[in-house]
């Protein structure tokens, strides 16, 4: 028969090697919640961080708002989070998900109005998505995507919201709105950002930054992930010039904000 004392040795053995195995479960792993428009972008950079660092990446793309809402009541769990503007970066800052002083913005998007391929438009000016050249505009869920609360904040600004609302059809997120437009109707228009814009779309026109919050994005490690090395040697990772020349690839703003 175990001793008392033999039997609590064991137990605290026991405690430190299935402490030591979940810690190492967790070595050379990464989990991402990436704003839908920079999932493209930031498989490439973790490609190319692979390259030298045997890590393991998890992908999780989705809206801004509903990876902040995901973080904030547990049903996602991350080491990395990137949102497409500082709303929802200032909402995990506010329910404490992320390290607010290892917060950075390094790159920027710009919004375009696009048309399928195959239509008719080939060029049009803003105020024209009130004609009747445009029957139907697409946008981003300004409740939850970044992309459609700026698309929204321009049509209010300029004054055509009102004038052209009943056009409005809203999408989930950025992939699924460039995929819903290059199948539309010749009439129809999309809102997204320049980085999104495929060869089954035509670019109609640029909008202007002064009719919306300046697009950013912010980047931070999950509180919970702070004290991770392979968190911190990723984040000054993509502080580089590598990173940078990926996102100026795929269309981005890269720069001071």
């Amino acid at each position: 028969m175990i001793s008392p004392s033999r039997q609590g040795l064991f137990i605290s053995l026991f405690l430190l090697i299935a402490l030591c195995s979940s810690s190492h479960a967790r070595a050379g792993e990464l989990t991402l919640a990436l704003a839908n428009s920079t999932c493209d972008a930031m498989n490439k950079v973790g490609d190319l961080y692979r390259t030298h660092h045997p890590v393991r990446f998890t992908y999780l793309c989705k809206s801004s708002g509903l990876l902040a809402k995901g973080l904030r009541g547990g049903a996602l769990n991350a080491d990395i989070f990137v949102s497409a503007d500082r709303e929802w970066m200032d909402f995990a800052v506010a329910n404490d998900l992320v390290a607010s002083d290892r917060i950075f913005s390094a790159w920027g998007n710009v919004l375009v109005v696009a048309s399928p391929k195959n239509s008719p438009i080939e060029r049009l000016d803003w105020q024209e998505l009130a004609s009747d050249r445009v029957t139907t505009i697409l946008i981003g869920d300004p409740s939850t995507a970044p992309f459609g609360r700026h698309a929204k904040e321009a049509l209010e600004v300029s004054g055509l919201w009102d004038r052209v609302k009943h056009k409005i059809q809203t999408r989930k997120n950025i992939e699924l709105l460039a995929e819903s437009l290059a199948t539309s109707s010749p009439s129809t228009v999309g809102i997204l950002f320049k980085s999104h814009l495929t060869d089954q779309l035509r670019h109609l026109h640029t909008l202007d930054k002064k009719l919306h919050q300046p697009i950013r994005y912010y980047i931070a490690p999950l509180k919970a992930s702070a004290g991770n090395g392979e968190v911190a040697a990723f984040l000054e990772f993509m502080r580089t010039k590598a990173v940078k020349d990926i996102f100026l690839a795929q269309g981005f703003a890269v720069g001071a904000p």
